[in-house]
């Protein structure tokens, strides 16, 4: 049971050390579980980019259940939702699903609508961090098949994490990605899950800064997910890790993940958190 390093560590580095792009600029924005959307309810999600626009919010994820009837008229879905001014960041699904049968519907469809990339989770190896090289290549196999996908209709495959693969010193997450193929694996990484996993996103920024495509910002009391609140009230902070953020010169999608009690608490912690954003990254 260990932590794998490969050569490939080496190559994911090289990108940690380069500047970004000229032109390029971290960017805000939002997970709309914010919202009790309703599936089938598109006027819903739209009325919802339109609130994200006004509280300075610059693009949004949602689950894949509330876009997935769109696709079947996704020129004319594709537009409305270019109308609000909100980038269409993603849809987030799993790694089991995309493996399935619907996998290439959800390609299609999310691409169609013009989104960016799929973000997908999966379960962690092990809740400790442990885990054999043998069980951490297949997964990383199973994720590169779904990024050769996904690629293949345009998008861009960004993993999400949650607590566990944050364990045991960021065991996991740092297998993934020295053990992948950076021209097909990004991740969006979880900086709540991360340190609610007793990790440090600071450090697998420092790391891995190119491999990461979006960050989800999210903090906790406690050490349940139920025990979420908005940024800056939580156990910890984001401060070392917009530090990393900078040293890097790390460029990406900084958003917003709020999942408080009930939805009247979620939506009006939307407003502070882009402040705090605002105050700690300076975005």
């Amino acid at each position: 049971m260990h932590t794998i390093v490969s050569r490939r560590s080496f190559i994911a580095g090289l990108g940690t050390a380069c500047l970004p792009a000229a032109g390029a600029r971290i960017r805000v924005g939002c997970q709309t579980n914010a919202f009790p959307l309703k599936p089938g309810d598109f006027a819903q999600l739209l009325d919802a980019l339109q609130s994200l626009k006004r509280l300075g919010y610059e693009g949004f994820e949602c689950n894949c259940r509330f876009v997935q009837d769109q696709f079947s008229r996704a020129p004319e879905a594709r537009k409305q939702i270019q109308a609000t001014g909100v980038k269409f960041i993603g849809a987030h699904t799993n790694l089991k699903e995309m493996l399935g049968a619907r996998g290439p519907e959800i390609a299609t469809g999310v691409a169609a609508l013009g989104a960016e990339c799929i973000v997908m989770s999966a379960s962690g190896l092990s809740a400790e961090g442990q885990f054999t090289k043998a069980a951490l290549l297949e997964k990383v196999r199973q994720i590169e098949t779904v990024a050769r996908l996904v690629k293949a209709h345009g998008l861009l495959l960004a993993y999400h994490n949650h607590s566990p693969e944050f364990a045991n010193q960021n065991a996991e997450i740092n297998g993934l990605a020295e053990n992948s193929d950076p021209s097909l694996v990004h991740f969006l990484m979880d900086a709540g899950h991360g340190y609610l996993g007793g990790g440090d996103p600071a450090a697998f920024i420092e790391r891995h800064s190119r491999r990461v495509y979006g960050i989800h910002l999210k903090t906790f009391r406690g050490k349940q997910v139920s025990g979420q609140v908005p940024l800056g009230e939580g156990d910890f902070g984001f401060e070392a890790l917009a530090a990393a953020v900078r040293k890097t010169h790390w460029t990406g999608w900084l958003i917003v993940e709020e999942g408080g009690v009930s939805p009247t608490d979620r939506r009006a912690a939307l407003g502070p958190d882009r402040a705090y954003i605002r105050r700690v990254f300076g975005v």
